[in-house]
């Protein structure tokens, strides 16, 4: 099978890289820890109490939290220099003169950055293992949740990618991407929730406000939406206060949606960033001007 070749030379350097063995013990590490006091304050009062079997679910929720918040951090550290590391150090010339057309260049340093998050992710599934000894979470839903997660970290990535090759410099690129991230994730968020809380305002029947479509460009209503449908809808939608108060009819396959919305943007950003990265076009662009 061809490999890109941008794919087989980022991976042969990222797998002799003692620096990307400490970021996946940094990670795996961190999630360990994590994993252990979670797990411990669950289980602390069983001797007087019980067990508490239900608490392995909150177990659950806390290290899906945080692997996301920590995948929100890495991937645009990752890809927000990748096309502006070869240009800083001129090899991007070299790379744009050889047989590889600019979108095969473009897939191949998104999809390096990727293995290597998606390494990070499936290095991390034994953790969720702790689980399987009481029961509540079964392996299908670790591998929905780690489907969802290399979902989200390539449209993170693709975003990444599309900001370096626009952005000359990588310390712009990185900054724009970690904003263009928390846009993404947060400022989506907190603009759907004034959206519901402001139609709420307007209407005395809350089964009239529609959840809107545009809120599942953001990673985390998939997310909120793909927990419901594994541990319960009704509990998850209602400990969010004003998120019950909308009508969420589509909100029980909303992680599909959220996933299918991600790789569509993603696939367009990939398209945007070969067609920018190509020179044809730049020389065709300065002529007509």
């Amino acid at each position: 099978m061809r490999i890109n070749p941008v794919l087989k030379n980022e991976i042969k350097l990222s797998a002799r890289s003692f620096k990307f063995t400490l970021v996946i013990l940094f990670y795996v590490g961190i999630l360990s820890a994590a994993g252990v006091l979670i797990f411990y304050n669950c289980i602390k009062n069983n001797y007087f109490e019980g067990l508490y079997l239900e608490s392995i679910v909150y177990f659950y929720i806390g290290m899906a939290i945080i692997q996301a918040i920590l995948l929100m951090f890495i991937v645009p550290s990752l890809t927000s220099t990748a096309i502006c590391a070869e240009r800083e150090k001129q090899t991007l010339e070299v790379l744009l003169s050889t047989k590889m057309s600019a979108l095969s260049i473009v897939v191949g340093k998104l999809l390096s950055s990727i293995s290597r998050v998606v390494l990070l992710v499936i290095c991390t599934i034994p953790i969720y293992s702790i689980t399987f000894l009481i029961g509540g979470i079964n392996l299908g839903n670790v591998v929905e949740l780690s489907l969802f997660f290399i979902v989200v970290t390539i449209f993170v990535g693709a975003v990444g990618v599309f900001i370096s090759t626009v952005v000359k410099t990588s310390r712009a690129a990185t900054a724009i991407s970690y904003g263009a991230v928390l846009l993404i994730f947060i400022g989506i968020t907190v603009g759907t929730f004034i959206y519901i809380i402001y139609s709420s305002e307007k209407t005395n029947y809350s089964a009239n406000i529609n959840f809107p479509i545009w809120a599942y460009i953001s990673p985390t209503f998939g997310f909120i939406s793909l927990l419901g449908k594994q541990l319960g809808f009704e509990g998850i939608v209602n400990s969010i206060y004003y998120l019950d108060n909308a009508n969420l009819s589509s909100f029980e396959y909303g992680y599909l949606i959220s996933m299918g919305i991600q790789i569509v943007i993603s696939v367009l950003l990939v398209l945007i960033s070969a067609y920018k990265l190509n020179p044809l076009h730049k020389g065709r662009y300065k002529r007509n001007k």
